[in-house]
């Protein structure tokens, strides 16, 4: 408790030693001073000791931490008259930059040292330990050459102290010029490999470093963009402490930013975690940023909102399929859970008579049209032993050990009298989206709980929404209040749906209980205006009553399309030989445009031999949100084809998995459906070099997104022989007419199969399947659709599926090669 200068000496053999422990006591003994009383020198106390508050070992950290400050700048950081202006500063004072004293000083170093002086003991280093471990990793990273800061006290005069300044004075300037080179040769030439290779907080770093070293230097000033990005921070109220840190759990330490409001400040690209701290406030997290901004709203301690995160107000915009533009309009503040309602916390409801309370069920119970009474209602509500509880429970409670899973299987109308039991309501799909912030897809996806065998104990996956909520990406669809026909919107997607069901509005019937279906709840401060609670309309187009462009007008759309093939310098990347019905090879050609180079993964059947026919894949919209090819999704929607013993090209598209170009790249962009007719046909034509393939026999295969681009792909590449169309069907939006699929599909004339759901949502049966189907230009006798009762992932019935598929490819392909 009282680290400080003057009680460490160097001895003669360097070693820094501490002299005094006149306040140190036992581990266990009893208190030696009185409550409320402060022990130390007040420049190096801690904001608790400093404050009368119980001090461990955290507060020995924070007095080294002004020691190194000290060593580094030759000043204190928090400085005062008397005592009490220094103890003022302590507590309540921002700590001044390192380098804004000692300029020079590397950003590593620096932020360090910060985190020793953080004021709040629960984000400082717990133990001198950890301290040492941080600073034994920047020493031991430091590039040969590179100098080390060191502070020494000048103690002698005379002679020896011209001696000494001379031989400084030499030192710094060959110090300073060695860092120079260094900057120019060494930094800035890493700098740009590390933004080629997407390492932007690196990167970010290490520019800062260069900017010292060489102020204003014009090609440090044209990279700048390419690493980093302004962004503005607010807070509610403001005055909060900002730290930042990488979005990836485990990545990086926090940093520092500085007191809210904050403008423009620079921060390196990509998507981080914020935290808000502020005295009497509880800390506000979230992440971002969204549009170049970051909001938080911190809540006074003991407000009556524990497990929530408020939402500040804002303006609501969002355009989601089949629903059109929402917005833009004014938002006032509310409250979200934090997390998805419980196990626990529903059984509360349940134990207290919830389902026996007809104050609770403030809806009318109406189905097919006819309004049942509470009993009968209440008789559709059971457990699978036929008590009253949600549909995966048994017995009237959950399974052992799940009381902190979110509650599956209960309908709308429970999860609204559960709300009511809570003084809570369920969010309109307005204020949902408003919270989820559709826009973080590509970073919140790959955190959370899609594609798994089952829900995850809320909080597990660290997909954190912008404004502070976990979860709100997969693990279990939530019920919202918003009405759509004789449903209501459910969102988010479940931990067995597919991802992109995170900013896709879905619909359930109000008694549906499948085992995905959870909630959470949200507090309004008021009512809410007519607009927000009122029923949604989903947007249709009446593909009947419209027309295709005439051939005239299509040559001309036709021709905004034109490529001229070329060189592709191909290269094979990578092969793959360890799985065992396939060899896997990842190759790499010009895609066709510009300087444009793409991969694609040809995977190369071991139960058949060259030439080998070849399926030529385009997925799901999934794809929008993964970070690396290297794990391709959703493998059991494609594997059984190289199975049956066909080769299958994977290419990576502009806009998926490492070619990200933001959320939902659409075909309404012409410029972007032209590259990827462009890459459909580079892909092509390097299947053409290729002796073991056979290029008569070449097959597109869509999944969901996939098989909705069929309908204006294979009318632009003539060398596509068959078509398999999983899940899709035209989309409802108004395009212009050279990226409008109506124009397209009458001129998509190879044999093609459609497999759809009878209750697909995304591509109704009858608004979207059929019309799909019918202008298809294939001849009736080479098309075929097919309507099973599934939802919209028709390969919910596999078996029957991978029938379907490999019959037509067999049909128009003919038998493969053994």
């Amino acid at each position: 408790r009282d680290i400080k200068s003057a009680n460490v000496i160097v001895t003669k053999d360097g070693v820094a030693t501490i002299v005094d422990f006149g306040l140190a006591k036992l581990a266990g003994a009893t208190e030696l001073t009185k409550t409320g009383t402060t022990l130390g020198t007040a420049a190096y106390m801690s904001p608790e000791q400093a404050q009368g508050l119980s001090a461990d070992q955290r507060s020995d950290v924070w007095a080294l931490g002004v020691v190194l400050y000290e060593m580094l700048t030759g000043e204190r950081p928090f400085r005062g008259e008397h005592l009490p202006g220094v103890v003022y500063a302590i507590v309540n004072q921002t700590l001044p930059p390192l380098r804004s004293r000692r300029p020079e000083a590397p950003a590593e170093l620096e932020r360090i040292v910060e985190r020793t002086l953080e004021k709040n003991r629960e984000v400082r280093y717990g133990s001198a330990g950890d301290l040492l471990g941080d600073l034994t990793a920047y020493r031991s990273g430091l590039a040969p050459g590179r100098p080390r800061l060191y502070a020494r006290r000048a103690m002698a005069a005379g002679t020896l102290a011209l001696a000494v300044v001379a031989l400084v004075a030499g030192g710094w300037l060959y110090w300073r010029s060695s860092r120079t080179r260094w900057a120019r040769e060494q930094a800035l030439p890493e700098v740009s490999r590390l933004i080629s290779n997407g390492r932007y907080v690196a990167a970010f770093d290490l520019a800062r470093d260069v900017e010292r070293r060489l102020p204003g230097d014009p090609q440090l000033a044209r990279i700048w963009p390419e690493m980093s990005q302004a962004i503005t921070v607010e807070t509610d109220p403001p005055g909060a402490e900002i730290q930042m840190k990488e979005y990836a759990p485990g990545s990086g330490q926090w940093r520092r930013l500085g007191v809210s409001p904050l403008k423009d400040i620079r921060i390196p690209m990509g998507y981080f975690r914020f935290r808000a701290t502020k005295t009497a406030f509880l800390t506000a997290e979230g992440a971002g940023p969204v549009l170049g901004r970051v909001s938080l709203a911190l809540d006074a301690e003991g407000k009556q909102t524990a497990g929530m995160v408020r939402v500040p107000a804002g303006t609501f915009y969002v355009i989601l399929a089949h629903l059109g533009p929402l917005g833009p309009f004014p938002m006032a503040d509310y409250w979200i859970d934090k997390y998805e309602v419980t196990n626990r916390q529903f059984k509360q409801f349940v134990d207290q008579g919830g389902y026996q309370k007809r104050g609770y069920w403030m809806h009318p119970f109406i189905e097919d049209g006819r309004t049942l009474s509470l009993q009968q209602a209440m008789g559709k509500f059971r457990d699978s032993t036929g008590r009253p509880g949600p549909a995966t429970w048994e017995a009237g409670t959950y399974p052992e050990g799940n009381d902190d899973f979110p509650v599956t299987g209960v309908s709308w109308y429970e999860a609204a009298a559960y709300a009511e039991f809570a003084g809570k309501s369920l969010p309109t799909l307005y204020h949902w989206y408003q919270a989820a912030e559709a826009r973080s897809a590509p970073d919140v996806i790959p955190l959370s709980n899609f594609g798994r065998t089952g829900p995850a104990r809320v909080g597990t996956y660290q997909g954190l929404s912008p404004f502070g909520a976990y979860d709100m990406a997969g693990n279990v669809r939530e019920w919202t209040s918003s009405e759509v026909g004789q449903g209501r919107f459910i969102l988010g997607g479940a931990w067995n749906q597919p991802a992109y069901l995170f900013h896709w509005a879905e619909p359930a019937s109000v008694f549906d209980r499948s085992p995905g279906n959870g909630f959470r709840c949200v507090k309004y401060a008021g009512p809410l205006e007519a607009r927000l609670t009122g029923p949604l309309q989903r947007q249709f187009r009446d593909f009947r009553k419209e027309k295709p462009a005439s051939d005239e007008a299509f040559r001309i759309i036709e021709s905004m399309y034109s490529r001229e093939p070329g060189p592709l310098d191909s290269k094979t990347e990578a092969t793959d030989t360890s799985a065992e019905a396939w060899v896997r090879q990842k190759i790499t050609f010009k895609a066709g445009y510009g300087n444009e180079r793409m991969a694609a993964y040809l995977f190369l059947p071991k139960n058949a031999r060259s030439p080998f026919q070849t399926v030529v894949f385009f997925p799901g919209a999934s794809v929008l949100f993964a970070r690396s090819s290297e794990s391709l999704l959703q493998p059991d929607r494609w594997d059984y084809v190289i199975k049956s013993g066909r080769a299958l090209l994977y290419p990576v598209y502009k806009g998926t998995y490492e070619r990200q170009i933001g959320l939902l790249p659409t075909e309404q962009n012409r410029e972007v459906l032209s590259q990827w007719v462009k890459e459909l046909g580079a892909s092509i034509d390097y299947l053409e070099t290729r002796p073991d393939i056979d290029r008569n026999k070449i097959a597109y295969y869509g999944l969901s997104w996939g098989a909705r681009l069929a309908s204006v792909l294979p009318a632009l590449e003539k060398r596509l022989k068959v078509a398999v169309l999983l899940s899709g069907g035209f989309v409802f939006v108004p395009r212009a007419p050279e990226v409008d699929e109506i124009n397209f599909a009458p001129r998509v004339r190879i044999p093609t199969l459609m497999l759809n759901g009878r209750y697909d949502f995304i591509f109704p049966t009858e608004t979207a399947q059929a019309p799909m189907f019918r202008w298809l230009g294939t001849p009736e006798k080479d098309k075929k659709h097919v309507v099973w009762d599934t939802a919209h992932d028709v390969l919910q019935l596999r078996s029957q599926g991978v029938r379907e598929v490999l019959d037509w490819l067999d049909r128009y392909l003919g038998p493969v090669n053994r």
